[in-house]
């Protein structure tokens, strides 16, 4: 998921406008890469000397919060361009060649395979593999077709943000449509994010896999939810929200909101894993990499104990290595990983594809419009 945390974001998961959506799809549309030939695969005759003594430049796409410049290895000379939007992702690397390696949420494997933009990565040139905690590393989550195609950076869960001032902690979704609450929750403007909770509260057995009468049912849910809702905001503004009043309950939200809307004067807000759920960042190689050593060796560096404490720091996203927990803001730190993962699963992402069992991201987007517009 495009990350949310420390400043105001712009971006996400399907945090986009319908312009951004329309910009992605019609990316996915597009004949191979309008036209232009992706060369083949250069990872598939590396060596692990070949990662081991890789230098010079690499080319990365990713979000601004995971620019740690020093936890990069020296001897790679990176140039770092900066995403605002998942379906950013797919515009950026048309051109082949433009960049090695890019860092998006899991979510996205089925939209840059559909492409064809990224291969399948060879984890045994990774020397810190194992360093990364198991239930991200097994996760089904980050294979396709039982391989490899993105290799977890950090992580992060929705949590239920509330002001303890003037309601009690909701435990319930029953608990959100109290009287009390009309007028006063906030919802940000994330189709991904907020359809995916209203399917954990329509009982949907998998929250991002919807059938048709899944969807049909979750969506019936969430329109019925409309009268509690004061407003849909962009992800940063639910701090002043909160400060002024305005709302009571925000969800879902992500990483240091708390923290944020504590400083900005929200002193008693505090959150409830009601509903949660979980991504992971991750790195993805595309098949087009000009320099994929040099990739592999700054995904292996990256997912090292230290490395991971910078990145942590610098971004306030969880790491996938659990020995780096300590680096994690003290209002968030949670013994490990696999605990959290208990109350707030992994969620794979949601389908592009049409004809299937599962209703495609066009379509929860063109819900979502209608939603705001009621």
């Amino acid at each position: 998921m495009l990350h949310r945390f420390g400043r105001r974001p712009t971006f996400g998961a399907g945090f986009v406008s319908r312009r951004q959506v329309a910009i992605g799809l019609a990316a996915m549309g597009l004949a191979p890469l309008g036209g232009l030939r992706i060369p083949t695969a250069r990872a598939a005759s590396l060596t692990a000397a070949d990662v081991k003594n890789a230098k010079g430049p690499l080319n990365i796409l990713g979000s601004q919060p995971y620019e740690t410049r020093p936890s990069w290895p020296s001897e790679l000379n990176i140039s770092w361009a900066y995403n605002t939007t998942n379906e950013e992702i797919l515009t950026k690397t048309t051109q082949p060649g433009t960049f090695d390696m890019v860092i998006i949420y899991q979510g996205e494997i089925d939209q840059l395979r559909k492409l064809d933009r990224i291969e399948p990565i060879d984890t045994g040139l990774l020397e810190n593999w194992n360093k990364v905690a198991p239930l991200f590393r097994d996760s089904d989550v980050i294979r396709r077709d039982g391989k490899v195609f993105a290799v977890p950076f950090h992580w992060g869960h929705g949590y239920v943000e509330y002001n303890a001032d003037e309601v009690q902690p909701p435990k319930s979704y029953d608990d959100l449509l109290s009287p009390k609450l009309t007028k006063k929750i906030g919802l940000p403007d994330d189709p991904y994010a907020v359809i995916t909770t209203f399917a954990f509260f329509a009982g949907a057995e998998k929250p991002n896999n919807l059938s048709r009468a899944e969807f049909d049912k979750t969506i019936k849910l969430l329109k019925s939810f409309r009268p509690q809702v004061l407003t849909i905001h962009n992800y940063g503004d639910e701090v002043a929200l909160f400060a002024r009043k305005d709302i009571w309950v925000g969800f879902p939200e992500y990483s240091d909101s708390l923290m944020q809307s504590r400083k900005a004067g929200a002193t008693n807000v505090q959150a409830t894993m009601l509903a949660a759920w979980s991504y992971v960042d991750c790195f993805m190689v595309l098949k087009a990499a000009e320099h994929p050593a040099a990739a592999y060796k700054f995904i292996d560096i990256a997912l090292g104990t230290e490395s991971q404490k910078l990145t942590t720091q610098h971004s306030m996203a969880f790491p996938v290595n659990d020995e780096a927990i300590p680096a994690i803001a003290k209002e968030l730190q949670y013994s490990s990983s696999a605990d959290v993962l208990k109350k707030a699963p992994l969620v794979p992402g949601v389908t592009v594809e049409e004809g299937g069992r599962d209703v495609p991201f066009q379509e929860w987007v063109q819900a979502w419009e209608e939603f705001k517009a009621s």
